[in-house]
């Protein structure tokens, strides 16, 4: 009903019999001065840009026809969907405001035309325009202006970004509407001249803004002025009947919704003082707490009034909140008197209608009297809710109980505390009740370093969120409430009962995560664990089958060895032997039957025949020697190697040298034996193939780690790596070296370079299982000593 809702409630009693002159309700609708009145009136928020369309169509028969032709949209006669799309647009009307906002290199118009209205933006910067330029002075409110520029659609009303702005003539300003005509309280005024009547509640100053606040037949609108008053004026102004003229305006959201009425004036010249205040502050009516806004309570007609309590707490230039008895209020004042806990004040000021629980804005104070502080009511935040619901099954006869605005105590337990512009935010748990509360800095510092879960009692001023629902019965009982808050100001206000458990929520799932975290890394360690040491068996043990196969070769090739050189002896030998001495028989029979020439020729065959013999029984008694000579019979590797470089050798000219570096040690008989052919047939391939002066064997004895390495070099020919005879021209000597060094669980690496010589390392690590594999490989028994037969 013109911007205000009102809720209508229909009682399904029994028609009553109508009185003289009354008539029954019908369900009808009703006239009143011939306009329909709805029995459910709605809520009507339009948007600003299309009450402009709507306005300016209707003014489109109005327009003057003699402007000059110009290109583009002509805003006052555009529709909603060409202002969605914008593009260039022009327009012709009287100025009924002006703002100039240097800090933002820009000035505000607004451009009225018959009863539309839009804001014009010139320039809004550097892009704003091809040759940006201040607006000219005497374009000021009353001019008639033709504006060129883009259509923006804007963020609630349609504005007008100027390229340029030429004054026409100069002239009155266009009537203003009223505030029912322009739809200043449904957000459909736009910005067209609208005047306005209300009583003064504050005029304030903000950031260099001069604000007032008007009560408005019970609505409560801001007025903004461009221009500072003259000094005194505001002061006069104060619970002054007045009217304004100006342009309406809106309080918008993010997305751009209407949320509340604003005017707009160039300046106090725009207010019109109606009635002077019917007394100073101090002279208004008195109220008492209890009775503000109360049914039957003085009329104030959106006059200021008197009342007086104890403040409970206070922040200075904001607000005090009083309490007399079982009543508190807030009072917003901008007095810069520090009042304490305890002070007895009076204020005076206007009732706040923008709170459901009604308290006093736009207020001065004066201190009556100082007194202790009071002391706050002690409860549980469950039996703050309990009396409202008690109150309404006790009629309307009884008040209820009300804690809002009171100083109260709470035992709570934190749940968690969050930090806010103005301070924080704390959860507190109080029995089956959930509670906010709402601290200011100081007391948010000492509560951020507190743990969920400690016990604490908080000390504050309760505030009600009362709830609105269409099943509310008016029939006088009490309106509940959806919950409350409480409005923490110092750090006093909130003492630790008991600190919080150690194990804390937090504390125990970090332990938990520590735990579940160790014992999967637990878990995975021992199956990369136990993937190594199965890795580590398996190498061991592949090396425990070379090495077996090592020494049971080494014992085969050796018993072989041994049969060969046995077999040998036993006939070859033997045979040789014998014939040898059959022909040393015939040679001295020969002697002894005569001397003679035929005889001399024959001794002297025989004697040949002998010679080769015994060199063929050499050559043999050789190799018989060289087949058994990888027997070690406990001889130490250096020993060994002694014996091998005196056999082989005797009939080469170059010379064969060994010694031992390091601390010697016991090896077992196949690492020896296996070592010591290692060395033959590296011996043996310098002397072959390579043509040398010196050979050099070294062998170097690690004892703590059970290591031995061989180094055979020698100063011969050498030969490029990777082009040396190998098995398949019949030459097994490098590669029986290697394939023996592994069989060992070690490494033979050969360095070599033609005209550099040669050098062959083999590097072997003794086990502690070998005496093992020495004992499963069945040594044999001494062979027998050779000899030659007599």
């Amino acid at each position: 009903l013109r911007g205000r809702r009102i809720d209508l409630g229909v009682m399904p009693l029994r028609r009553p019999r109508a009185a003289p002159g009354v008539i029954p309700y019908t369900g009808t609708r009703a006239t009143e001065k011939g306009r329909r009145v709805q029995d459910s009136p709605k809520s009507s928020v339009g948007s600003g840009w299309a009450a402009v369309l709507v306005v300016a169509a209707w003014s489109i028969g109005s327009a003057r026809g003699d402007d000059p032709p110009v290109d583009g949209l002509d805003v006052f006669s555009a529709t909603a969907k060409e202002i969605e799309h914008g593009g260039p647009a022009h327009l012709t009307g009287v100025v009924t405001f002006r703002d100039d906002q240097p800090e933002r290199n820009r000035t505000a118009l607004v451009v009225q035309r018959d009863r539309a209205a839009v804001w014009v933006i010139t320039p809004l910067d550097d892009a704003a325009a091809d040759d940006p330029r201040p607006l000219a002075d005497d374009i000021v409110p009353g001019s008639r202006v033709r504006v060129e520029g883009t259509l923006d659609a804007g963020s609630y009303a349609p504005r007008v970004l100027a390229t340029s702005v030429i004054l026409e003539e100069q002239g009155p300003l266009p009537a203003p509407l009223t505030a029912e005509e322009s739809g200043v309280f449904r957000g459909a005024g736009g910005a067209v001249r609208t005047a306005l009547e209300g009583i003064v509640q504050s005029v304030r100053r903000d950031k260099g803004v001069y604000t007032l606040a008007i009560d408005a037949d019970g609505r409560r609108v801001t007025v903004r002025s461009a221009r500072p008053p003259a000094p005194g004026i505001a002061d006069q102004l104060i619970d002054s009947r007045v009217r304004l003229n100006g342009v309406a305006a809106a309080i918008r959201n993010s997305r751009g919704q209407f949320l509340g009425p604003v005017l707009v004036i160039n300046g106090f010249d725009d207010v019109e003082r109606l009635e002077a205040p019917s007394s100073s502050a101090f002279d208004a009516r008195f109220v008492p707490l209890d009775q503000i806004a109360r049914f039957g309570s003085p009329t104030l007609d959106g006059h200021r009034f008197q009342t007086e309590g104890i403040v409970s707490r206070a922040v200075p230039t904001r607000y005090l909140y009083l309490q007399d008895g079982t009543v508190g209020i807030r009072v917003e004042t901008g007095d810069r008197e520090v009042y304490k806990p305890g002070d007895r004040v009076r204020v005076s000021g206007f009732i706040d209608m923008g709170r459901q629980l009604r308290g006093v804005t736009g207020a001065v104070t004066r201190r009556v009297e100082t007194g202790p502080p009071p002391e706050p009511l002690v409860l549980e935040a469950d039996a703050i809710v309990k009396p409202t619901a008690a109150s309404k099954r006790q009629g309307p006869a009884f008040p209820g109980t009300d804690y809002g605005g009171r100083l109260v105590k709470v035992a709570a337990t934190i749940a968690d505390a969050g930090s806010t512009r103005d301070g924080g935010v704390l959860r507190l748990a109080s029995g089956k009740t959930i509670l906010e509360a709402i601290l200011l800095p100081e007391a948010y510092e000492a509560v951020a370093r507190l743990e969920p879960g400690s016990e604490v009692a908080v000390t504050g001023v309760v505030q009600y969120d009362v709830a609105r629902s269409h099943e509310e019965l008016v029939d006088g009982r009490l309106t509940p409430f959806e919950r409350f808050t409480l409005v923490v100001h110092s750090a006093d206000d909130i003492a630790v009962l008991r600190a919080a458990p150690w194990w804390t929520p937090v504390r125990l799932t970090g332990a938990l995560v520590a735990v579940l975290t160790v014992l999967a890394a637990a878990l995975a360690w021992a199956w990369s664990l136990r993937r190594q040491v199965a890795f580590q068996a398996a190498a061991i043990g592949k090396e425990m089958r070379a090495r077996r196969e090592a020494a049971v070769e080494f014992q085969a090739t050796l018993r072989e060895r041994t049969r060969l050189a046995a077999n040998l002896h036993d006939t070859l030998l033997q045979t040789l032997a014998g014939i040898g001495f059959q022909l040393e028989a015939c040679q001295m029979s020969a002697e002894r039957r005569g001397g003679g020439s035929s005889a001399g020729e024959s001794a002297e065959h025989l004697d040949v025949a002998r010679r080769m013999v015994d060199h063929a029984v050499d050559d043999i008694r050789g190799s018989v020697w060289a087949l058994r000579s990888a027997a070690v019979h406990g001889q130490s590797l250096t020993e060994a190697i002694d014996s091998a470089i005196s056999r082989v050798g005797t009939g080469h000219r170059a010379r064969i040298t060994a010694r031992a570096v390091g601390e010697p040690f016991d090896l077992p008989n196949f690492v020896t034996g296996n070592l010591l052919l290692i060395v033959q047939e590296a011996i043996f391939n310098a002397l072959r193939h390579g043509d040398p002066d010196t050979v050099d064997v070294v062998v170097s004895f690690d004892a703590p780690h059970a290591t031995v390495e061989l180094s055979v070099h020698d100063d011969g020919a050498g030969f490029t790596l990777g082009h040396q005879l190998g098995p398949a021209e019949g030459h097994f000597g490098l590669q029986g070296m290697r394939e023996r060094a592994e069989r060992l669980g070690g490494r033979l690496t050969i360095e070599s370079r033609p005209g550099g010589g040669t050098t062959v390392r083999c590097h072997v690590r003794c086990r502690d299982y070998d005496p093992d594999m020495e004992h499963d490989a069945h040594p044999p028994v001494a062979p027998p000593t050779l000899s030659t037969p007599a």
